[in-house]
């Protein structure tokens, strides 16, 4: 299996980095502006992973990497993802859900502007309409909050979510937004290691950069060799899914659990980096942190699918 990407895929990466940097930059995180979500559906990564692309695994998860390591909208991710799997029937913008227990509410990420919610549970992925309004019973027309969370339990919830769409026993669509999700979150520990180096090349003590004391060396080399090794392992986990092997699932929750690992022990390791200021709101050292927490809820991977 040859994991060296080729030029074309070298193009795909190139192109979104260099677009990112210009449009998308990591320390504007914080309040993107409204017009990003037309200007990164200009660009079609949204229609990236439709079937009609014919795009393979690995190309895909080149490009959300990159994504990633800019802290794109994780509204990205879904809406690529039910693109796929739902070509006929996701329009627009996919918030995404995380997977709840009863009568906990439910949790959906990137809600606002949504017309629909991407949900993964056990077996497969739930695509639910989210229409702008509905009628109840008596016949009053309320309008659908696009709201972080959803009580299940009430009737308004319940006329809310008014059609589903389930991809049942199938595991292809889980696995995808698993390796994608993966993919996010290498990119979460490259922007933490960038920035960590950055940091230590500028910041000076005892007139020499910081970044010349060996404690700190030591830092940023494990910080290197963690983002490798995930990355390392999601391309080896594409071209197993891309091919269909009999241990795809495997390698995707290895990807998984190793980029949720290293984007978390990154963003830890680039706030010690920064000293001080890295525990303070106006430095963006504890953006990726954020982003790294929140990603491992994100199609967690299942230990029984790892020990098996």
């Amino acid at each position: 299996m040859d994991l060296t990407p080729n030029d074309e895929q070298i193009a795909f990466q190139t192109a979104t980095a260099d677009w990112c940097r210009d449009n998308m930059a990591l320390e504007g995180a914080r309040a993107r502006p409204d017009g990003l979500w037309a200007e990164l559906e200009a660009m079609g990564w949204m229609a990236l992973t439709a079937p009609g692309m014919d795009l393979d695994h690995a190309t895909e998860a080149l490009v959300f990497a990159e994504l990633g390591r800019f802290l794109a909208p994780i509204g990205l991710l879904s809406t690529a993802v039910a693109n796929r799997w739902f070509p006929h029937v996701a329009e627009g913008k996919v918030a995404l859900a995380l997977t709840a227990r009863e009568p906990e509410p439910l949790r959906v990420l990137d809600p606002a502007g949504s017309g629909a919610v991407l949900m993964g549970e056990p077996g497969g992925l739930r695509l639910f309409d989210l229409p702008d309004a509905f009628t109840d019973q008596r016949g009053a027309l309320h309008k659908t909050p696009h709201t972080p969370t959803i009580d299940l339990s009430t009737l308004q919830s319940r006329h809310e979510w008014t059609s589903s769409l389930w991809t049942e026993d199938d595991p292809a669509p889980p696995l995808h937004l698993q390796l994608l999700s993966a993919a996010y979150a290498v990119g979460c520990a490259d922007a933490s290691r960038d920035m960590a180096a950055d940091y230590a090349k500028l910041r000076e003590q005892f007139d020499r950069p910081i970044g010349w004391f060996q404690a700190l060396k030591h830092i940023c080399s494990d910080m290197a060799v963690r983002a490798a090794a995930a990355r390392s392992q999601l391309y080896y986990a594409a071209c197993a899914l891309g091919e269909n092997a009999a241990d795809a699932a495997f390698h995707v929750a290895a990807a998984k659990r190793l980029a949720d690992q290293a984007a978390l022990d990154n963003g830890r390791a680039n706030i010690q980096v920064h000293g001080g200021i890295g525990m303070t709101d106006e430095a963006a050292a504890h953006l990726p942190l954020k982003r790294a927490h929140l990603l491992q809820f994100i199609a967690p991977a299942a230990r029984e699918t790892l020990l098996a």
